[in-house]
This record gives structure tokens, C-alpha cells and sequence, in this order.
């Protein structure tokens, strides 16, 4: 919408009502995304945030300012009415603000609606490749740094998706390089295809198989990449297991029938991504990640298929990952460093709202991943990356807090 393609056909469009979510991307009335709520035409517009203002009060102007124009005046009367001198965070005239606060906003807490979810527990599995799975890994990524470091190399995308696609299984690489073929060296490709060939399975699918043998009760899989759930469907059904397919292509009956049996009949659903939106499998309390997504919000949408509202049991999420992957680097920051399975829903994608990057995460853990010529290096960059998160996170925590005292509850309905 932002795009020179599309912002003036957006904004002479006229709607009945806008939503906005994360509206604390809208804090500062210089960016794009300010200027593209404030020209849009409609009746109503509705602005959802857990954090509406991060830095100081003018952030709290420039929001109201969307909703009711002039309602605060202008931001020099603004700041001279409600805003302390040399303290641009705290308020002054705090009731008169918060009067005028109640014509335009609402706050509710998890308190006021009692929203109570269970407890989720996270577990990473970490398996040692086989000596050919790590050599395919190597040389995928080797390809990937050489065409960084010349800079005439494949894109950023391709980059990232072979590189997820060999986390996920040497199986989804095969038709990524084949297409590739003349982009990167010929012989290089060849070389990778012909390790791929050689196999015949992999030590993820095994342990795989290895867990769902150790517990009973219903479990959900997920896996990014078709050839990867067509190996998983062959090694599960050669292993006698009984389970269901959720994937893109199948009809919404086929879908419907494929939760229907998950629910009353099979213990295993092996999902795509699709199997994360619109659907609720509150019914089932163990999720595995087969293979992790490098953005955090799409791990997230992963676990809210059975961490929501309706779940009566604790949650269990197993990760996968083989050692020495790009994926194994991922998990040390989110997991380790700011505990992200064990954050409330909704609150990861305030911290990486707070990273001070324009650069989206999946994008610095590639640049970090591809610069990087030694594991002493590797360290060093998801190190720097942990702090930046852990920051992030502190500075969320101070941000949650003031605007405790800011808005308090009563502004509550």
C-alpha cells in the first residue's frame, strides 16, 4: 500500500472502516506509515496497540491526532499544555489529558477480559547430520557467500530460501538448484544434486520418528517445504503410522475432513504452513517444528494454532534443528536469550518493533550468516544480535510499564 505503485490508489479509495494493527508503527507523523493512515478516507478507523506509545507523549499526539484531528490542538500547544518540561515522558494537567484520552480510546487487559491460557513448555532437539547432509548443508552455504561476496550473485530471497530449505531437509533443495542452474556454477550444482541423490533418508526424519514413538496423545507437525512433508509422509506410512496431510491445493472439504480426522480418529497431523491460519486445533496440545521459521511472528502463528483460547492443557513445542545450521543460531537468541516461548502472545512482535534495524530479523541473521567466515565470527554476530534482542525486550518491559501508569485502568469499559 505504501508503494509509489499503490498509495494514491489506496488513499482515493473510500472505506467504511480501517483497521490498524501494531499502530505503534504510526508513532512518528514523518514516516510513510503515518501519512498513509492519515490520507485514507473512512468513516471509522479503528487503531489497535499493547504499546500505543514507546518514546514520549508526542507519540501519544500524533495517534489522536489520526483518530480526531484537532482534538489535542497542535503538538507546540500540546506539549506546552500536557507535557512536562525537559521530562518529554511524563504528563502534566494529567486529568484534563486523560479526559480527553476517554473520547477516542479504550484499553482493556488481560485482567479486565480474563484471559487465562496455559502454561507452554519449549524443548529444541538438535540433530548431528549425517556426513553427507552436512557436506550438502556446507556447500549450499558456501554457494550462498559466494555470490554475497561478489555481489552479482543470487538474491537475498533465493539465498534465504535455500538455506532454509536445506534446514529443512536436503530433499527440498533439489528443485531450488535445478531451477538455479545457470545462476550459480554448473559443476557446484551438479555436485550438491548428486549428494542429494545418495540419500536415502535423514537423521531429523529419524529422531523424528524416534519422539512420536516415546508419547501417546495428538500431535501437530509442521513443515515449511512440500518435499519435505512428502518425505515425512513416506517414512511415516513405511513406519506404519497412522496420520493426516494438511497442505496448499487441497479443497477446503478435503481441509475440513483432515481436521475432522485429526480431532476423532488419528493421533498425527502433518501440516504445511497453511495449517497456521484459520484454523483453531485447540484440541491437540503438542506442536512440532519440523523446521523453523527464521521470522519469530511466524513461529509464533505456529504455536496460537493450539496455544489459545479453548486450550485446557499445558502446551508442549519440540524445534527441531540440525547442529551446526543457521537454525540452531536462531534458537540460542530467541530462546535463550529473551525466552520467547515463554512470552505472552503479542508481545515478540513489540520487541522486534523495538530493534533499533530497518532491516527485518531473517534479513540481519542472513547478512550476519553469510559475512561470517569462521565459527568464532558466527558466535560473535548472534551474540551481537542476542544483546540487540535482549534490549529490545528491556526496553519493552519499560515501555509496558509507563504506559501502566500513563493509561492506568480507567480508561477501561
Amino acid at each position: 500500500a505504501k508503494s509509489r505503485d499503490h498509495f494514491d490508489r489506496v488513499v482515493n479509495s473510500e472505506y467504511d472502516l480501517v483497521v490498524v494493527d501494531e499502530v505503534h508503527h504510526l508513532k512518528n507523523r514523518s514516516t510513510l506509515n503515518w501519512k498513509l493512515v492519515n490520507a485514507l478516507k473512512s468513516r471509522f478507523l479503528f487503531l489497535l496497540s499493547a504499546t500505543p506509545v514507546q518514546n514520549n507523549l508526542v507519540e501519544l499526539f500524533n495517534l489522536i491526532t489520526l483518530l480526531k484531528p484537532g482534538l489535542l490542538q497542535t503538538e507546540f500547544r500540546f506539549k506546552r499544555e500536557y507535557v512536562k518540561r525537559g521530562d518529554p515522558r511524563t504528563p502534566t494537567n494529567r486529568d484534563k489529558l486523560k479526559g480527553l484520552m476517554r473520547e477516542v480510546m479504550i484499553r482493556n487487559t488481560r485482567s479486565l477480559v480474563d484471559v487465562k491460557l496455559p502454561k507452554r513448555f519449549a524443548s529444541t532437539i538438535l540433530v548431528s547430520p549425517s556426513e553427507i547432509e552436512q557436506e550438502i548443508y556446507q556447500r549450499v552455504t558456501g554457494l550462498v557467500r559466494e555470490g554475497y561476496k561478489d555481489g552479482k550473485g543470487i538474491s537475498k530471497v533465493v539465498s534465504n530460501n535455500l538455506l532454509r530449505e536445506a534446514g529443512s531437509s536436503p530433499f527440498a533443495l533439489e528443485s531450488s538448484l535445478v531451477k538455479l542452474n545457470g545462476s550459480l556454477p554448473a559443476s557446484s550444482v551438479e555436485e550438491v544434486l548428486g549428494l542429494i541423490h545418495s540419500l536415502n533418508g535423514t537423521e531429523k526424519g529419524l529422531r523424528l520418528l524416534e519422539l512420536l514413538s516415546k508419547g501417546k496423545g495428538k500431535k501437530l507437525i509442521f513443515v515449511h517445504y512440500l518435499k519435505s512433508l512428502e518425505y515425512l509422509a513416506g517414512l511415516f506410512a513405511k513406519a506404519g503410522l497412522d496420520f493426516v496431510e494438511f497442505r496448499g491445493g487441497m479443497t477446503a472439504a478435503q481441509k475440513d475432513a483432515a481436521i475432522d480426522a485429526f480431532r476423532n480418529k488419528v493421533d498425527i497431523l502433518l501440516s504445511m504452513e497453511s495449517g497456521g491460519e484459520g484454523r483453531n486445533i485447540q484440541f491437540c496440545n503438542t506442536l512440532i517444528n519440523y523446521d523453523l521459521p527464521w521470522n519469530p511472528m511466524r513461529i509464533e502463528q505456529r504455536i496460537g494454532r493450539i496455544h489459545r483460547i479453548g486450550q485446557t492443557s499445558d502446551v508442549f513445542i519440540f524445534n527441531f534443528c540440525l547442529r551446526g545450521s543457521i537454525e540452531e543460531y536462531i534458537l540460542e537468541v530467541l530462546d535463550k536469550k529473551i525466552n520467547m516461548f515463554e512470552l505472552v502472545i503479542g508481545e515478540m512482535d513489540t520487541i522486534l518493533g523495538n530493534l533499533p534495524h530497518e532491516a527485518d530479523f531473517e534479513d540481519i541473521v542472513l547478512d550476519i550468516w553469510v559475512k561470517s567466515q569462521s565459527e568464532e565470527e558466527l558466535k560473535k554476530g548472534f551474540d551481537w544480535l542476542g544483546e540487540e534482542m535482549l534490549r529490545a525486550k528491556e526496553g519493552y518491559e519499560e515501555t509496558k510499564q509507563w504506559d501502566e501508569v500513563l493509561f492506568s485502568d480507567d480508561l477501561g469499559v
